[in-house]
């Protein structure tokens, strides 16, 4: 990302300003995807304080950032006219009226993503009055993320046709990469075998997944759990432990291959985790059950692993927040509850159904993205044709 210089760049410009920490993962596979489709396209970013490292993932060509522009009509509206931005993007809790009306006022076609309705609209701006409607409507389009904020909207004066409901957006749920021939190699040593994985254990959550795997195996002898710790370098000490234990143990960082003896396969290697999640129908996320957090649960979702997860969920909440309303993870809290869950879990029919419900939702954000970046590629279009 570079801080904005005097020249406007040529070609098509994106001004983004200041979306709120909610909505950040969500912009930035938004932008990624505006820039795969035009890599002309330069983005300028306005947001308070120094360049947000957030941004840096949309890996875009193209990033430029500036201090946001005052809320007064002359430095508005110079700003406006200095960068002349084909579209502009606002959100509800960081939208500028001034800013925005500027924006307008110099060609700039206007979007709105509104994840919700903040309470200082009524206060700073008198929902309901002309004032509120006249900016609004300044807007091609105001995308509502439940049905709720686009009843809210249409409640403001808002037309219907300004108005889509699009739902929560994608937020960076792409399916973790994987090596497709160690995938096939070690799905021909699994063959038949019962799978499960605990992803990203820390220390205090490895007997419990240990305890749980224990009351399982006692039905389903040839089950397999593959235990991928938080810190891979806990991995040797933890197969030297569990071996003590009784447990045949195989130890990814030692070269050791799960055979047909293996109880506890530990997966104490970097970058591999869309490995296992595409080899185990189950997972049980680590980080849950104590402060300190783990995997996201789309990374799971993404690949079609039922998920189990404890209370802790403050890393990824939004993410988790979505799956929980579609009933498509499975809560626990305990060795003895996390066994129940498991025990119901790996039966194939059930773990479909939450695995469904979770890619039900994973999919919806790419899609409500697409749709998005569809209109906003349009407009840029339209504007350079007229």
């Amino acid at each position: 990302m570079q801080t904005a210089t005097a020249d406007r760049p040529s070609g098509p410009l994106i001004w983004v300003h200041a979306p709120p920490p909610k909505d950040r993962a969500a912009t930035a596979q938004l932008l990624a995807r505006l820039a795969e489709a035009r890599p002309d396209l330069t983005v300028l970013l306005t947001e308070a304080g120094t360049a947000p490292p957030w941004a840096e993932g949309a890996d875009l060509p193209a990033l430029l950032y500036a201090a946001p522009p005052p809320d007064r009509q002359r430095a508005a509206l110079g700003f406006c006219q200095h960068w002349r931005p084909d579209l502009a993007l606002f959100f509800p809790a960081t939208l500028p009226a001034t800013p925005a009306t500027q924006a307008h006022a110099t060609g700039a076609a206007l979007f709105l993503i509104a994840r919700d309705i903040p309470r200082g609209w009524q206060r700073r701006w008198r929902i309901g009055t002309g004032l509120t409607r006249r900016l609004l409507r300044r807007f091609d389009r105001l995308y509502a993320q439940s049905a709720e904020i686009a009843l809210a909207l249409r409640a403001m004066g808002v037309p219907r046709w300004q108005i889509a409901a699009c739902g929560p957006l994608d937020e960076g749920s792409a399916a973790l990469p994987f090596a497709p021939a160690e995938r096939e190699a070690l799905a021909l040593l699994l063959a038949g075998r019962p799978v499960w994985l605990a992803a990203g254990t820390r220390a205090p959550e490895d007997p419990v997944a240990v305890a749980a795997h224990a009351a399982i195996i006692r039905h389903m002898h040839r089950l397999l759990l593959i235990l991928v710790p938080d810190d891979p370098a806990r991995g040797p000490a933890l197969a030297q432990r569990l071996r003590a234990e009784g447990w045949e143990v195989g130890l990814r960082s030692a070269g050791d291959e799960p055979t047909a003896e293996t109880q506890i396969y530990l997966a104490d290697t970097v970058g591999e985790l869309g490995l296992w999640l595409r080899l185990a129908p189950v997972s049980f996320l680590g980080g849950t059950l104590g402060a300190g957090g783990g995997p996201d649960p789309c990374a799971a979702a993404a690949l079609g692993s039922a998920i189990l997860h404890g209370p802790m969920t403050e890393t990824h909440a939004a993410h988790f927040e979505r799956l929980t309303k579609a009933r498509a993870t499975r809560p626990v809290q305990d060795a003895a509850s996390l066994a129940q869950g498991l025990g119901e879990l790996l039966a194939p029919e059930r773990a479909a159904h939450l695995a469904r419900a979770a890619w039900d939702v994973t999919s919806a954000g790419t899609v409500a993205t697409g749709r998005i970046v569809q209109r906003m590629l349009d407009t840029l279009d339209m504007a350079e044709a007229g």
